[in-house]
């Protein structure tokens, strides 16, 4: 259900990257907990599906605004649509995400900057525009969609990873200076998740099961963000990941994280990874 302590005309929910995966799932349950919906991502199409899906299964509001957030035009633009209207964004949610994989020196440095103007710029921007407004009303919540890779140097995907670093410590700091004000900011750290996510970064799994279904991962989401719990590593594996993160010598559990991706079949050049 949706948090109690805000109010009917407060109740929209912003997710970006919301057209599949597990920003469509985390739409259904936002929905379902009776919120209405601004969703974002680049699909018009797909993204007027999952919308209308909500309306009927969940009798909801919806709004959709297709948009690439990869360009610094883009994410002004969504922000300017955002406050075009008298809506009051009760939640935030930063999904949207893309990777791309291989040898840094043979990756296009634009899209290596695309990627980060979807997972910080806009991250950044899209929480400083909505939160003045919670913090006057002393009721909000924010939700960033990290991963287990923020505890780890990935070989093959040194950008990616370093995002979701960035984002990791951001997110910990802001919820720190955000104690009190009836504000909270909750980080979850998903690792595998059966979504298109991986394969659209040409990233080739040989489990093809592998990993949390979307859907069990927007549960567990959801339901933290209205705890206003700071931090969520979702399911044994990932905890586990985690631990041997934390407890290993970077340079080393570098080593082991590009070991494991090539027997998954992840990475390309395998001469190249111990």
């Amino acid at each position: 259900m949706a948090n109690p302590t805000m109010s009917a005309n407060t109740n929209w929910v912003i997710i970006t990257g919301a057209s599949s995966g597990l920003g469509k799932a985390l739409a259904s349950e936002f929905a379902a907990g009776s919120f209405n919906l601004f969703l974002t991502g680049r699909n018009e199409v797909a993204l007027e599906q999952v919308a209308a899906e909500c309306r009927q299964k969940f009798n909801v509001e919806t709004r959709i605004f297709p948009v690439d957030l990869s360009t610094v035009n883009g994410i002004d633009s969504l922000i300017q649509s955002l406050f075009r209207t008298d809506l009051e964004y009760s939640v935030l949610v930063n999904n949207a995400g893309f990777a791309v994989k291989g040898e840094f020196t043979a990756l296009d440095v634009e899209c290596e900057l695309q990627l980060m103007n979807v997972q910080l710029s806009a991250m950044l921007k899209l929480t400083r525009a909505v939160l003045p407004k919670m913090l006057e009303r002393k009721a909000g919540r924010i939700l960033n969609v990290a991963s287990v890779y923020s505890f780890a140097s990935v070989p093959f995907q040194a950008v990616y990873s370093a995002c979701k670093a960035f984002m990791m410590s951001f997110s910990t700091s802001l919820s720190n200076e955000l104690q009190g004000t009836g504000v909270t900011v909750t980080t979850i750290y998903p690792g595998i998740t059966q979504t298109a996510f991986r394969s659209r970064a040409g990233i080739a799994e040989k489990n093809k099961a592998a990993g949390m279904p979307a859907e069990v991962v927007a549960r567990i989401a959801y339901s933290a963000t209205l705890k206003g719990r700071k931090d969520v590593v979702p399911g044994i594996v990932n905890r586990l990941f985690v631990f041997f993160a934390r407890h290993l010598p970077p340079s080393l559990f570098a080593r082991v994280v590009s070991f494991i991706n090539n027997q998954r079949g992840v990475n390309k050049y395998s001469e190249k990874l111990l």
